[in-house]
């Protein structure tokens, strides 16, 4: 697999982290062996995406759990946010570093929504999305989920 000018980005909705894929060359005896590595490039955290609803609503209502139909949809309003924050920074990785191919990895019930938000020109360049959890994966480990 061709890995020149890719980038790997893995996340969830409290974490966001981007590689660079290197490529490492070596003789081995009298052979050429090629290894690649992830040097991380991008570490963010998206704190509202960790927090639970009773840390965020203070009235009596969220605290109670009495609370409205407003408050019953919170939730999933702030997961649809972060999802698109997500996508925003996932967007502007891609344009600051115009890799050849991304891989990508996020949690499988937000992945076909994360997919959607992504501009035109990442999904352009995406060439491998997986929908799995990666994020707390050794860096060492993450490429061969994309193999």
């Amino acid at each position: 697999m061709k890995l020149e000018n890719t980038i790997v980005i893995v996340a969830d909705l409290g974490e966001l982290k981007a590689y660079n894929v290197e490529k490492h060359e070596g003789m081995v005896g009298n052979e050429l062996k090629i290894s690649h590595s992830l040097k991380l490039i991008n570490d963010e955290n998206f704190i509202s995406g960790r927090k639970k609803i009773n840390e965020v609503v203070s009235d009596s209502a969220g605290r109670f759990h009495q609370g409205t139909l407003e408050n019953h949809n919170l939730k999933e309003e702030r997961e649809n946010r972060t999802v698109k924050d997500i996508a925003h920074d996932i967007d502007a990785i891609v344009n600051e570093m115009k890799p050849a191919q991304l891989f990508l990895a996020f949690p499988k019930e937000h992945s076909h929504e994360l997919e959607n938000e992504l501009s035109q020109a990442t999904k352009a360049v995406l060439t491998k999305n997986v929908a799995s959890d990666l994020v707390k994966t050794d860096k060492d480990k993450i490429l061969s989920h994309f193999a």
